[in-house]
């Protein structure tokens, strides 16, 4: 037997549910309300700071965040039973106004006056602004008068500091304040080190102490290394004499009074403007009764809805509603027909027979019988048939060289007579050549040139336009689209879009889809959407794309909502794409991801690659092909995480999610699965899927569930590090999504529905908790909220501190007072104690705590409490084979001790649980428990603790706990303990 000890070098590579004896150094069974950094170590994650609890929400509906840009970020709610957008300010939290549009379209009261809402809303924001303006000013009043009610007196305060360094590897402490006495002689050195010159005096033997200093409490015993060198040392008491007169108290006292009346006030019309902004809602209400059975979104749920933002547009599909064109159609051809004079001759006869009744006009026999041109050809032919008693129906007019022929009901015509077979010719629907068509005609007439009358993709129909619009006379043939065709998109079955109005208004509405203006059913088809159910819209090159069965339809480039292309004669670049996705199977397309080389895009049993091997992307240089054939579900959507895809697939219990790398448009993608070492960890009920590619998280979750899954990984050199771990939010999610480095979460708590951020950067530079060392950090508390309102009763001595948000009952509240003046950038008195407090269900009536004292003007936060739990798993001897551990279970291990070493924490409890003996807890605090010296928070920025174990490895069970507000580094475990190989020789 041997006496042995192992380091795991951190505990960043996460949940792992293979057996602990397989598990890789670094792995834990689980991991709850942590957050790996690969710099600091395994983190208590980030507090949820509270944001806003959003007016009117409820807890249901298709929740979408628009984030256009560093200004205009909003949350919004489609309340599905409602039948109504809500929308509110990420950034202030404060609602904004929506028009829902007309009562036929979705079921807006014509009561409902938009511009009247807006001006309520804006005075009513206006008055929550002026409330916090208000809270801020009092705030700073009662500051004041809280630090000129301390400086009436003289104070004692206690001084006593001692650094610690190494220094040529040997450990040594500095006094920086207190008095050093020496064992030898008596000699005293008194040092403050809140003086420039830390040396305040060197008092001899006997002698007396400066002025304003006396000889504190003995602190030998504490340091064994400042006696080791022959001092004794001491604490130091320093009177701080009185800075503040009582005449600048009054002056204080009586600023706080009218600050609390300037507030007062705001609250009092702020609870007016609330008022008038709620009667407004009321009359622009809906209601499930009312939304009209044709409205866009009727009977959609939160699954059939789908968002797409594109700069200021913001789609809105129904995955539900099945597309249609309008009934309405181009005008049917009318019964015309048009004769052309093309060659002039003598002595010819020129003939026009309409249905069986012929008309003929001869000319002279020679130049000296008369003057001939078409025109008088024209008509004189057209005043024959005008003249023709049988053609009554008929109406002829000459035009040019030229007669154009209209008439109430069908005919057929023909012509003969000139010096060949083109010296005259007539057309009615039709004509085989562009050229033979006439440079004077009537306006609007509607010919189809055939080119060819093999195919009839070559077909072009146009229109003739006179110049000036005139009836008739000369113009040009211009493109059109062919007679009797529907040519209309009917936009209330397609998506809607949500558009921020220049005066603050977002407006849901129709879009406003482009006619087909050319072509026909041949030239110029229909998308292959319509008459079928969209699955998904996405933005790729420029074009504004919908996936519908297995198809992929794009608008024209740069022409979002134009579907058609502008000429039937011939295929250009910025046409629309319509391409379907072709496999062995049915394919049904569910969603899209862009990529470098090309579009993704995700069937339920394939995903395919869009792409071109052009410059340009086109409908004759567009091509899809499959790249991978892997189960997706169809209901989440994948994302990017950095240079890599992830999507998911579920059996009937799990989740799994893959990675797709090395996405390349001539071979097949790689795929990674990231729930490997996870099969049974992620449930099969999650509906929401959000990353950050800047900081590799993907997170998934379930609507309604408090508990969201983590995933992150970082690339070190070949292989990619990650880990698995969840958080338990407080309250049930509604929504989730990255911004930059920022994480937020729409919870809901009964009726009220809150937004809550969680600021995912670790800098030391920033937060409001100091440490001696100069870094800073924010408390680890849910909901949190800075300086809440709080007022102070002199009767019972106590301060009562109101919670900006409605309690969620079953959670436990804490109150963390720091200890200095509001809004003071120095410290106050180093004596000065900040507290946390902590409060029940029972302790909390009308969303308010009590705290023994006076807390006014003095810096506080409240929040809920959440723990960090980490469960290690069984240690075993293990060694290192490459990029795999091999441990040794056969040996027996006693473990005796396991030491943590953490980086910035606060008190850490040790849970071990024994087989067969009862549970018990070690707590290592940094200071006291529930108080710590002002400036020398409850934390340390770095520490081991030893945790005393004496038992077999395999009768264990360890938990790391964090369940106070502050922060948790763990940064690596070292075990010791006796090893037994049991006659056994290893290899």
């Amino acid at each position: 037997m041997s006496t042995i000890s192992q380091r795991i070098p951190n505990l960043l590579l996460g949940v792992s549910q293979q057996p602990d004896k397989l598990k890789f150094p670094g792995q834990v069974v689980e991991a709850s309300n942590v957050f790996p950094d690969y710099a600091l170590g395994l983190l208590k994650r980030p507090g949820g700071k509270f944001e806003a609890e959003l007016y009117n929400a409820t807890a249901r509906g298709r929740w979408f965040p628009i984030l256009r840009d560093d200004t205009e970020k909003y949350v919004c709610q489609y309340d599905t039973t409602d039948g109504i957008f809500r929308i509110w300010g990420l950034l202030d939290g404060h609602p904004r106004a929506v028009d829902m549009g007309t009562l036929a379209a979705t079921g807006q009261p014509n009561a409902c006056n938009v511009t009247n809402l807006k001006s309520d809303l804006d005075t009513y924001n206006t008055a929550r602004d002026t409330t916090a303006t208000e809270l801020s000013d009092l705030h700073a009043a009662q500051a004041t008068r809280t630090e000129t009610n301390d400086g009436q007196n003289s104070t004692k305060e206690s001084l006593f500091q001692v650094d610690v360094t190494y220094k040529n590897g040997y450990y040594e402490e500095m006094l920086k304040s207190g008095v050093l006495e020496r064992i030898d002689d008596g000699q005293r050195i008194v040092k403050d080190n809140t003086l420039t010159n830390t040396t305040v005096a060197v008092v001899a033997k006997g002698g007396a102490m400066p002025n304003n200093y006396a000889l504190g409490n003995d602190r030998t015993v504490d340091h064994p290394w400042l006696k080791r060198d022959g001092y004794r040392v001491y604490e130091v008491e320093k009177t701080i004499a009185a800075t503040h007169t009582s005449g600048q108290l009054t002056t204080a006292n009586t600023n706080m009074g009218t600050a609390q009346t300037a507030y007062d006030n705001a609250v009092t019309d702020e609870a007016t403007q609330k008022g008038d902004y709620d009667s407004e809602v009321t009359t622009c209400a809906i209601g499930s009764s009312s939304i009209p059975s044709t409205a866009y979104l009727k009977d959609a749920t939160a699954d059939d809805i789908e968002i797409l933002t594109i700069n200021d547009y913001t789609f809105v599909l129904n995955k539900n509603k099945t597309t249609a064109m309008k009934t309405t159609t181009s005008p049917a051809q009318a019964n015309e027909a048009f004769v052309v004079i093309k060659q002039i001759a003598y002595n010819a006869d020129y003939k026009v027979t309409i249905d069986t009744h012929e008309n003929t006009h001869s000319t002279p026999d020679s130049v000296s019988g008369a003057t001939l041109d078409s025109g008088s050809i024209a008509t004189a032919l057209a005043t024959a048939i005008n003249a023709d008693t049988d053609l009554s129906y008929i109406t002829a007019t000459a035009i040019g060289s030229g007669i154009y022929i209209s008439s109430t009901q069908a005919f057929s015509i023909n012509t003969a007579g000139s010096s060949s077979d083109e010296g005259i010719y007539a057309f009615q629907d039709k004509i085989n050549i562009a050229s033979r068509l006439p440079n004077q005609c009537e306006n609007g007439y509607i010919v189809r040139v055939t080119n060819t009358d093999v195919v009839a993709v070559d077909d072009v129909y146009v229109e003739f336009q006179t110049t000036n619009s005139a009836a008739r006379g000369p113009g040009v043939w211009e493109e059109t689209i062919g007679p009797g065709l529907k040519f209309e998109i009917d936009e209330t079955t397609m998506p809607h879009q949500l558009v921020r109005q220049a005066n603050g208004i977002f407006k849901y509405e129709p879009v406003n889809w482009t006619d087909r203006l050319v072509g026909d059913n041949d030239t110029n088809p229909i998308p292959s959407f319509i008459g079928k159910k969209i699955n998904n819209l996405f933005f790729f090159r420029n074009r504004l794309g919908m996936l519908s069965n297995e198809a992929v339809i794009m608008s024209r480039a740069g022409d979002y909502f134009n579907f058609f292309a502008n000429s039937s004669q011939a295929i250009a670049a910025d046409d629309p794409i319509d391409i379907q996705a072709t496999s062995i199977r049915p394919v049904t397309l569910n969603y899209t991801l862009a990529t470098s080389v090309g579009l993704l895009v995700f069937g339920p049993n394939e995903q395919f690659l869009l792409s071109t091997d052009a410059d340009v992307m086109s409908p004759s240089t567009a091509k899809i092909n499959t790249t991978s054939a892997f189960e997706c579900d169809d209901k989440i959507d994948a994302v990017s995480v950095g240079t890599a895809q992830a999507f998911i697939s579920k059996s009937n219990l799990y989740s799994k999610l893959f990675m797709m790398l090395n996405v390349q448009r001539d071979s097949a993608a790689s795929i990674d699965e990231a729930t490997a070492n996870v099969p049974e960890y992620v449930p099969s009920d999650i509906d929401t899927m959000v990353s950050s590619p800047a900081m590799s998280i993907t997170s998934l979750g379930k609507s309604g569930s408090n508990t969201i899954y983590q995933h992150r990984f970082f690339v070190q050199g070949e292989n990619r590090v990650q880990s698995w771990y969840k958080w338990k939010l407080t309250g049930d999610l509604r929504l989730q999504f990255f911004d930059k480095s920022t994480f937020y979460a729409v919870t809901s708590s009964g009726t009220n529905v809150y937004l809550t951020s969680y600021d995912l950067t670790q800098a030391s530079e920033s937060g409001f908790l100091t440490l001696p060392t100069g870094e800073k950090t924010d408390v680890c508390l849910d909901m949190f909220n800075i300086n809440p309102y709080r007022t102070y009763n002199d009767t019972t001595k106590k301060t009562t501190v109101n919670l900006p948000f409605d309690h969620i009952a079953g959670k436990k509240l804490a109150v963390v007072v720091i200890g200095t003046y509001i809004g003071d950038t120095d410290a106050a008195s180093s004596e000065a104690e900040g507290t946390v407090s902590y409060f029940e269900d029972a302790n909390i009536t009308n969303d308010t705590v009590e705290l023994n004292g006076d807390f006014r003007g003095r810096d506080l936060i409240i929040g809920y409490v959440y723990d960090m739990d980490v469960q290690l798993p069984v240690f075993y001897t293990t060694q290192r084979e490459g990029q795999s551990a091999v441990a040794d279970v056969t040996a027996s291990l006693i473990l005796h001790r396991i030491k943590v070493s953490t980086g910035l924490s606060g008190p850490i409890k040790y849970k071990v649980a024994i087989t067969g003996k009862d549970t018990w807890n070690e707590v290592i605090n940094v200071t006291m428990p529930y108080k710590y010296v002002l400036n020398n928070v409850n934390l340390s920025a770095s520490a081991t603790h030893d945790v005393p174990i004496y038992q077999r490895n395999e009768n264990l069970k360890i938990n790391i706990i964090g369940d106070t507000p502050f922060p948790i580094s763990l940064l690596n475990i070292v075990w010791e303990g006796n090893y037994n190989r049991r006659f056994y020789s290893r290899q």
